[in-house]
């Protein structure tokens, strides 16, 4: 019986090509992208499977009050670790993670960077990462010993055994290599090329004036703290101690106030949006976002292949009715109906799976996608899932029309298919049109006004010369040597150095007042030599610059920007030149010049009172201002002379403006997927307004031959049925126009350079959105219209 019911369902499939092909594209197209979205949400749920004790692990995620936002981190200062370790015995283990190891590994001939974690033997305890060489046996903790993963020991090694031998840090001296972890093909949120052990931390910073991490309860970044409770431990009792310990430690600090709370591991990823997470996925609020857009997509679709259906219907009644002339009963029509839906689902599926092959690597290019490695070929139960979504994609498609189509009743359906009318209301399915064609409007208005603000960072004025000046990372070479070697080309006119690259992210800054007794102000500073400001092409509008051949003793000098002249009431800009800074405690520096405002941080971020400081230790990168005809063999010149500085190293070099327009890339990946979207969301409200259109048409086709048997003409005819729809979409157009007014307000409002978001966008979105609605009604009544009316009266 369901051979012949699947035979007859493939015959259907193939009879009606026009309705299938409709109908399999919009499905394949809409299931594709849901597919891709549960790639994403499965890849996410599959976080740190690997760990048989995740029940019992939590992590201590910090929160900082003194913000006018309090700002909640993933990171948690290092001293935290060790004041619960040593007196509190609140965990069975406890781990302590700090990412500062990085820097270029020598072996033999084989130099490459490498990063990592500083932890301790107890990792291994608390985490199921497995030893594929070595004894776990005290593995790390000995100073200067680390455990590789598997693919950094071969990079470094080879074939060779990688146990015993040392592999050296730049300045950080030799580690020797005690273990190899096995490659997994289950995901952690904790990633990482190397583990070294904990007590290297500890000796390094000994060595340094003040201590980075150790003893600093000021900063909460770079290190994070892992928790393996006793079974059936009070939480309730272990927050308390955490409140006690920020309560004893910040309580008479009026610059910090951290407070810290627990964190299960399976509510890491996903999870809550944290700042500084130890890797990159995708936080809670943005997976429910993902999962409610492939619902909205697919009940779309899903609602479409209905509405076609029971337009189609019309063309179908006769066939019903013969077929229960014939004994046919209900359940049997509404079983051959769900088989054609399933049918056209399964060959969806198939399609979509081949569109999804393009879809991958499209967005696999993205930032964010490209760092988190989704691979679901890794993975069969993905196939599965896509298989129980077609299935029930076919069967949530054809339940209606198959209920309704095998209600018909033969004595009505035999006098001809206008006898027919399904529904009396149509009020739910104008409901589900409306809304799908609101979705398409906040789309497309958003993806407009993204463009409009993509394009205006891009081409603003950022008050410096971003084009011609060429940005250097010095790795860690002595600037004197760089700039000596460079100088002697004559493409390059100036050569300066900074601490920083200018509009791009945030800054560090330092605290400022006139006197010891004035409240501190948080200014942003860079580090710069005496030529930077010829060589970026700022403008100096009073004072001088640094002098030159300065020496560390020359420190005192700063050159502020014009808003901390107004800031700080130093009045005019002349007057300012002198004045005494207080920079944090006790370091006192001078005025002696004062540079037009200039956007030196990204530019979603608000500009603050700035120095320039004149300190060669925080140099990290050369910018050099080039002159030339042929930029591109001025560059190969610059590589050229970067391997008589660094022969181990490839230049790691750009011109400013494409340094900065690649930190925008997370803005062209919204871009990319709200446009992504865009198209997706019409295409689908298109084929709704289709269905709806195709049966509104159907059955009216009596009264159009009538009219036209009258002498109506065919574009009164077009009008008399499309102004329904175009009401609708009017009333779309003044949902949709509101809320994407409110939805990118949101965002824009957090952005210190923003374009205008006017009537004239709004406008322009609903315009493309009508105008592919009035296309795809017109297709039918146009259709409808020009038919013979004899065709169409003959049974009446």
């Amino acid at each position: 019986m369901i051979r012949n019911y699947l035979i007859t369902a493939f015959r259907n499939v193939i009879r009606y090509k026009g309705f299938s092909l409709i109908n399999i594209f919009g499905l394949s197209l809409s299931m594709s992208v849901c597919m891709l979205i549960i790639v994403v949400i499965q890849d996410q749920f599959s976080y740190d499977e690997i760990h048989s004790k995740k029940k019992r692990i939590y992590r201590v995620q910090q929160v900082d009050s003194l913000s006018n936002v309090p700002l909640k981190l993933a990171s948690n200062p290092y001293p935290l670790g060790l004041e619960l370790r040593d007196n509190y015995a609140i965990a069975e283990k406890i781990v302590i993670l700090n990412n500062s190891f990085n820097g270029e590994g020598l072996y033999n001939d084989t130099r490459l960077s490498i990063n990592g974690f500083y932890t301790s033997t107890v990792f291994f305890d608390v985490f199921d990462f497995q030893l594929q060489d070595g004894s776990l046996k005290e593995i790390l903790d000995e100073p200067y010993t680390m455990v590789l993963s598997r693919e950094t020991a071969d990079k470094f090694f080879g074939d060779e055994d990688p146990i015993g031998k040392f592999i050296e840090i730049d300045t950080l001296g030799a580690y020797e290599v005690k273990g190899v972890i096995a490659k997994s093909r289950e995901k952690s949120h904790i990633q990482f090329e190397a583990l070294i052990s904990i007590s290297t931390l500890e000796i390094l910073d000994q060595k340094r004036d003040e201590p980075r991490f150790v003893n600093n309860w000021e900063t909460g970044w770079g290190s994070w703290i892992y928790l393996l409770l006793h079974e059936n431990s009070d939480l309730v009792n272990i927050q308390q101690i955490l409140d006690q310990i920020s309560h004893e430690k910040y309580k008479d600090n009026d610059e910090t106030n951290l407070s810290f709370y627990l964190q299960p591991l399976d509510k890491i990823v996903p999870g809550p949006l944290l700042g500084n997470e130890i890797g990159v996925f995708l936080p809670k609020v943005f997976i429910l976002f993902l999962g409610g857009l492939a619902l909205v997509i697919i009940v779309s679709a899903a609602f479409n292949y209905t509405s076609l259906s029971v337009a189609r219907s019309m063309l179908r009644a006769r066939e019903v009715g013969v077929r229960k002339t014939f004994g046919a009963t209900r359940s049997q029509i509404i079983t051959q109906f769900l088989l054609e839906a399933v049918v056209i689902a399964v060959i969806s599926l198939l399609l979509a799976f081949l569109l999804l092959q393009y879809l991958l690597p499209a967005f696999s290019g993205m930032q964010m996608m490209s760092l988190m490695e989704i691979r679901p070929e890794q993975n069969i139960k993905i196939y599965i899932w896509f298989l129980i979504f077609a299935l029930a994609t076919g069967l949530l498609s054809g339940v209606l029309p198959a209920v309704f189509i095998s209600a018909f009743r033969p004595i009505f359906v035999l006098k001809g298919i206008t006898n027919v009318r399904l529904f009396s209301r149509i009020t739910l399915r104008k409901i589900l049109l409306v809304t799908q064609f609101v979705f398409s409007m906040v789309f497309i208005i958003s993806i407009l006004l993204i463009f409009k603000q993509m394009n205006f960072m891009i081409n603003a004025d950022l008050g410096f010369d971003a084009e011609v000046v060429y940005d250097i990372n010095l790795q860690g070479k002595d600037f004197n040597k760089v700039k000596a070697e460079y100088s002697q080309l004559p493409e390059v006119v100036n050569i300066s150095a900074s601490s920083h690259i200018p509009a791009e992210g945030n800054l560090r800054g330092v605290d400022v007042r006139l006197k010891m007794e004035d409240e501190k102000y948080h200014c942003h500073h860079f580090s710069v030599d005496e030529n930077y400001i010829e060589t970026m092409g700022l403008k100096l509008i009073a004072g001088k610059t640094f002098p030159e051949n300065m020496s560390t003793e020359n420190e005192k000098f700063v050159i502020a920007s014009e808003m901390t002249v107004e800031h700080f009431k130093l009045g005019t800009v002349q007057e300012a030149l002198g004045t005494t800074l207080i920079l944090n405690d006790s370091t006192m520096v001078e005025i002696i010049g004062i540079v037009k405002n200039h956007q030196y941080v990204a530019l979603f971020l608000n500009t603050k009172p700035m120095l320039l400081r004149y300190n060669p230790g925080s140099y990290r990168h050369a910018f050099l201002r080039l002159e030339s005809p042929d930029m591109t063999a001025t560059v190969s010149k610059l590589e050229r002379t970067w391997g008589k500085i660094d022969p181990f190293h490839e230049l790691n070099g750009d011109f400013l403006d494409d340094r900065i327009k690649y930190y925008y890339t997370f803005f062209e990946d919204i871009m990319y997927t709200v446009g992504f979207a865009s198209l997706l969301a019409i295409i689908i409200a298109g084929f709704g307004l289709l269905g709806m259109a195709t049966y509104s048409t159907q059955t009216r086709l009596r009264e159009i031959g009538i009219r036209k048997v009258f002498g109506a003409e065919v574009n009164h005819i077009i009008f008399l049925v499309s102004k329904s729809y175009l009401w609708l979409m009017l009333i779309a157009a003044v949902i949709g126009g509101t809320i994407a007014y409110l939805v990118n307000n949101l965002w824009l409002q957090y952005l210190s350079k923003r374009v205008d978001f006017g009537i004239g966008t709004i406008l322009a979105g609903v315009f493309i959105v009508v105008f592919v609605g009035l296309l795809t009604i017109s297709s039918q009544t146009l259709k409808a219209a020009k038919t013979n009316p004899a065709k169409i009266l003959k049974y009446d």
